[in-house]
C-alpha cells in the first residue's frame, strides 16, 4: 500500500500543504508546523528536534514543505519568479544546500554526542504516492534549500544558476539534517506556494 511506512507526517502550516499531506498519507498522524518549527534557532531546540528525536531511528517520516520555482535565477534575477501549476506535487529526491548556518549550527548540549549525519540516502521518493489526488512527479526533483525563498540572496541566486537547480524551499534543509541526526529517513514533497511574495 503506497505510504503504509508513513506513520508520521511534518506539515508546514499553510493550507495547500496541509491539503497536500492529508491527500498523500491520509492514514498517518499529522503535525503541523510553522515556518520556525521547521528552521530552528539553535541545535536541540524547538519542535522539530523533539517531535523528531522522538521517532524509533529507521523510521520514515513524511515530509509537505512549500516550494517555489526561481527560474528567475536563470536570468540574474531580473524576472518575476514563475509558479508550478496549482496542485502540483514534487516528490523530493535529493537537496543542495545553500544556507550558511544550519540547525546543528551552533552551542550543543553536554550530553548530545557532537556529530554530522551522513545525508545519502536520506529521501525516498517512492514513498511519497498520491491516490486520486493531484499527480506526483514520481522521478523527483532536486532543491535548494535558501535562507529565504521569496528573496534569493545574489549567493544563491548565482548558485542556482551554475547547477541548474530551480525549485527552492528555505524549510526543507533543516528538516533533513535534523531527520538524519536521528537515523531517519524522509518521504519529503513540494507544493507550490500559492503566492511566490507570502511572507509568513
Amino acid at each position: 500500500m503506497p505510504g503504509a511506512a508513513v506513520a508520521l507526517v511534518l506539515t508546514a502550516d499553510e493550507p495547500a500543504a496541509r491539503r497536500a499531506g492529508e491527500e498523500l498519507f491520509p492514514a498517518a498522524e499529522h503535525r503541523l508546523l510553522t515556518r520556525q518549527d521547521l528552521r530552528p534557532a539553535a541545535p536541540f531546540a524547538g519542535r522539530l528536534f523533539t517531535i523528531l528525536g522522538e521517532q524509533p531511528a529507521g523510521s520514515c517520516v513524511g515530509l509537505v514543505v512549500p516550494v517555489v520555482w526561481r527560474g528567475d535565477a536563470a536570468s540574474g534575477g531580473s524576472a518575476a519568479p514563475v509558479s508550478l501549476s496549482p496542485g502540483t506535487l514534487l516528490a523530493v529526491v535529493d537537496h543542495v544546500n545553500l544556507e550558511l548556518r544550519g540547525p546543528l549550527s551552533g552551542r550543543w548540549p553536554a550530553a548530545a554526542p557532537r556529530r554530522f549525519p551522513p545525508l545519502t540516502g536520506i529521501y525516498q521518493p517512492a514513498d511519497v504516492r498520491a491516490r486520486g489526488g493531484a499527480r506526483v512527479y514520481s522521478s523527483g526533483v532536486v532543491v535548494a534549500g535558501v535562507a529565504d525563498a521569496a528573496r534569493l540572496t545574489p549567493f544563491e541566486a548565482g548558485a542556482l544558476r551554475e547547477a541548474g537547480v530551480f525549485v527552492v524551499s528555505d524549510s526543507l534543509v533543516p528538516s533533513a539534517i535534523v531527520a538524519a541526526y536521528y537515523g531517519l529517513t524522509l518521504a519529503a514533497c513540494g507544493v507550490p506556494r500559492a503566492d511566490d511574495n507570502h511572507e509568513e
